[in-house]
């Protein structure tokens, strides 16, 4: 195999401050590079190193950007393992793997217990994240290199499977010749997986997902998200703009106004004429051709709001600050007026370009298109605007108990709600979603189905099949079938846990799964948490949803994971906060609770010092519908 590009992150206040005091980064790089000894079966290359303090945001900063950028293979962080307060490589690594390594953990463990029954006072932790394995390794030199000495015949194996070298991984097997080589369900190695769908027996009884907070899973999303970059540009009349997003900046064709503009109905005048009588020539109105009328003093035109000024003319009086002194005969038109106030040099006249000029930038690329933004690029002369591509969306519902509405209800079965559901979100939203059934639970017709849909979307959005149920296959196809990477399977949330996120690379092009639960509101819930956000990264669309703090009209219990309750918000004439209405039971299979709900309340988890809030109390709410980004 290639050589294997380890990353050495030594942890240390000490040696943050003084470089020259790390003895166990050099040791850990030495004991890689040493061809005689037994790390050569790692057959490794230091590929990058570096010393951060025992702060819990520098070692997640360079465990992120290490992992993230694909260089690394293995990541060995040393220090920091500890019961010292600033002890905190392990909480730090929790915070960003996405799958867990006990058994690198254990081993270790049970290698130095036979040396030290201190070693019991570790508390390494071990994991993946993306295409990385990160290992925490002791502080002391002796202690790291025995712990790599324990585990390094298993890290070649390692980085292949999470590399998915499947030569590699087959010829270990055979060498090892374990229960797993012959073909028995070991639930790690995708070479030799028997998936054991429908095997209530081999189910996982806990979920091999870490549980991750949403802050976390957005972050992983806007990471792993890259916007379409198709090479046809969408140019589309401006009446049809609405909601969409601009693809390049946009540059004013006219000076606005093009011409001197009347800011009032009044007269025209000559500002140094100053008050008294003038003798009124003609009447201008908005969209009249005046290179014809010259002004002489002693007279003036009068004029309409918006109605061209005379090159002669300096300033505009309003019409309330006049008198009239003659008409016509037949009094039709005025012949005569007095003006009554002093005239100010320039007054109520536009200047040519004084809103926008000629050449001007007017909106920037990425701006999202309302109404204010397309009659600004209407009135500086487009009929049409390049906008980003949409992506491809569709929406897929999985279960055997689904039927669609209409035909007489089978025993056992529920109507499908919630494609519909998500197909109307979508569509208030701005994207044109694609129908793509239900899919039974059947492993090789999910397959056909995700199939069928890879071909037409850029992102699929599903809704069950995701939680812990014996017939909950859906991350397994996708891993197995598709090889696809789940960056998140379990989200510290309520409602929507087992919330997962998933990409694939399907003839030649990046696809993006988004796997919401089966319960209605759950599946409403995250649609709106995770799925919008997914698709307007996808768009170029960088606007946030709309938060509010709002005011609590009743009590709420709170649950141990933060909840998202359902709520009303209302506003009136003496509270300075909107009031946060309930809609009733939160359960997550009651879609009714949905119903009339303008917005999310983002409950926080239960602690031992507030198991509850109270009404009156004030929380943060997200705004939804229409408005939710701005």
């Amino acid at each position: 195999m290639n050589s294997i590009r380890f990353g050495i992150l030594t942890v240390s206040d000490s040696c943050y401050k003084n470089k020259s005091e790390d003895k166990s980064g050099p040791a850990i790089e030495q004991y890689i590079n040493d061809e005689q000894t037994e790390s050569r079966k790692i057959n490794g290359v230091v590929y990058c190193k570096e010393i951060v303090p025992d702060e819990e945001y520098a070692i997640k900063e360079t465990l992120i950007s290490w992992s993230d950028s694909r260089e690394i293979d293995v990541i060995l962080t040393i220090g920091g393992t500890g019961f010292a307060k600033r002890d905190v490589t392990p909480e730090a690594t929790k915070q960003i793997i996405q799958k867990e390594a006990p058994g690198i953990t254990i081993a270790m463990l049970t290698a130095s217990l036979k040396i030290t029954p201190m070693a019991m006072l570790s508390r390494a932790v071990c994991g993946i994240r993306d295409k990385t394995l990160i290992i925490n390794l002791p502080g002391s030199p002796k202690a790291a290199k025995e712990c790599l000495s324990v585990i390094g015949n298993a890290i070649p194996h390692a980085v292949d499977l999470i590399r998915d070298n499947r030569k590699n991984i087959k010829d270990t097997h055979e060498k090892v010749q374990t229960p797993f080589s012959m073909g028995g369900c070991s639930h790690m190695c995708q070479d030799n997986i028997t998936l054991c769908l429908g095997n209530v027996v081999d189910r996982y009884r806990e979920s091999p997902y870490p549980m991750i907070s949403v802050e976390e899973a957005l972050q992983i999303i806007g990471t792993q998200t890259e916007p379409l970059n198709y090479n046809n540009k969408s140019v589309i009349n401006i009446e049809n703009a609405h909601g969409r997003i601009l693809d390049g900046d946009l540059y004013s064709k006219y000076n606005l106004p093009p011409f001197r503009a009347s800011i009032k109905d009044g007269y025209a005048v000559i500002a140094s004429d100053g008050t008294g009588k003038r003798k009124v020539l003609s009447g201008i109105k908005a969209g009249d051709n005046i290179t014809t009328i010259k002004l002489q003093p002693g007279t003036c035109v009068r004029v309409n709001t918006g109605a061209p000024v005379p090159d002669d003319a300096t300033a505009v009086i309003q019409v309330e600050d006049t008198k009239l002194l003659q008409g016509t005969s037949d009094n039709t038109e005025e012949k005569e007026i007095e003006i009554m106030t002093e005239i100010k040099y320039g007054q109520d006249i536009r200047p040519i370009g004084c809103d926008i000029k000629k050449g001007e930038l007017i909106l920037t690329s990425g701006t999202k298109l309302g109404a204010v933004e397309l009659g600004l690029i209407a009135a500086c002369g487009y009929s049409e605007v390049s906008v980003t591509d949409l992506p491809v969306v569709g929406v897929l519902s999985t279960g055997d108990e689904l039927q669609c509405p209409g035909a007489d209800l089978m025993p056992g079965r529920i109507y499908d709600s919630n494609k519909v559901t998500l197909l109307s979100l979508l569509k208030e939203n701005g994207f044109d979603p694609l129908d793509m059934g239900i899919a039974l639970d059947d492993e090789m017709t999910m397959v056909h189905k995700i199939k069928h849909a890879l071909k037409q979307v850029d992102v699929l959005v599903t809704s069950g099949s995701v939680s812990m149920g014996d017939r909950d296959m859906l991350k397994p196809i996708l891993q197995h079938h598709f090889n696809a990477t789940i960056h998140f399977g379990r989200v510290n949330m309520k409602p929507g846990k087992p919330t997962t996120f998933a990409t694939c690379t399907f003839e030649n092009k990046k696809k993006y799964f988004l796997c919401l639960p089966g319960n209605p509101v759950s599946a409403t819930v995250t649609m709106h948490l995770f799925a919008l956000p997914l698709l307007k990264v996808l768009c170029k669309d960088y606007t946030t949803p709309t938060i509010v703090r709002t005011k609590l009209t009743s009590s709420y219990n709170l649950d141990p994971r933060p909840e998202y309750a359902r709520a009303i918000l209302k506003w009136n004439n003496t509270d300075t906060l909107p009031l946060a209405y309930s809609t009733g039971n939160q359960i997550s299979s009651k879609l009714l609770s949905c119903k009339d709900a303008n917005a999310l309340l983002m409950l926080p988890g239960r602690t031992m010092n507030r198991t509850q809030l109270r009404e009156g109390d004030v929380v943060s709410a997200m705004v939804l519908g229409l408005s939710q980004y701005a």
